[in-house]
């Protein structure tokens, strides 16, 4: 039987109304979160999300990066395209832009495999050909325009310019820098802010 959101927070929170919640742990199963994240429920993985983002929490043992990589794929590509307007869930454009910091980690991360970010840019690749033009322009710029920013991402990103359809993408995000387009790139994944 699945849990809902409201018993995994109580599980994991002291949470008042109106008041600041408090960890009851700092130590989350792995197995706990494997669970959760097979969810339909998009606002219990964004709590996940969330909880896997918390820096006061710590997932034992520890995700490997192709669990990560599978999560990313499953919660955000959701998020891009159903655009949810959740507590804990992300929009379209937020999860886009988080994507940014993500990837840009990862690229920075040696231990994680190269593989690992070629599939993550071929599943980018895959929702913008199949998406429709909302889709195609969070994706470009939420997203791509700040990856590009990036030589090095950039240069992992050039195949796309002989592709029919990514040409375009690949075009348009690179305006962004061409025309001075500047942002904080690869802040590490987790401890950003969440609502609640």
């Amino acid at each position: 039987m699945s849990e809902t959101l409201q018993e995994i927070i109580n599980k994991l929170w002291v949470a008042p109304d109106n008041a600041e919640w408090t960890p009851k742990t700092d130590t989350v199963q792995l197995g706990d979160v494997r669970r959760w994240l097979k969810s339909d429920d998009i606002e219990i993985l964004g709590f996940t999300n969330a909880l896997i983002d918390d820096a006061r929490f710590r997932i034992e043992p520890p995700f490997t990066p192709n669990e990560y990589k599978g999560f990313v794929t499953c919660y955000y590509g959701r998020c891009l395209k159903e655009d949810p307007d959740g507590e804990w869930s992300d929009s379209r454009y937020s999860a886009g832009a988080t994507l940014v910091n993500i990837f840009a980690s990862l690229w920075r991360d040696s231990a994680v495999p190269r593989e690992i970010l070629k599939e993550l840019k071929d599943w980018l690749g895959r929702l913008y050909a199949e998406g429709d033009e909302t889709l195609r322009t969070c994706i470009v710029t939420a997203t791509l325009e700040h990856l590009f920013e990036q030589k090095d991402i950039r240069e992992f990103f050039s195949d796309w310019k002989q592709h029919p359809v990514l040409t375009m993408a690949h075009k348009q995000g690179s305006e962004w820098y061409l025309g001075g387009g500047k942002t904080p790139l690869g802040k590490p994944p987790f401890g950003r802010p969440k609502r609640k």
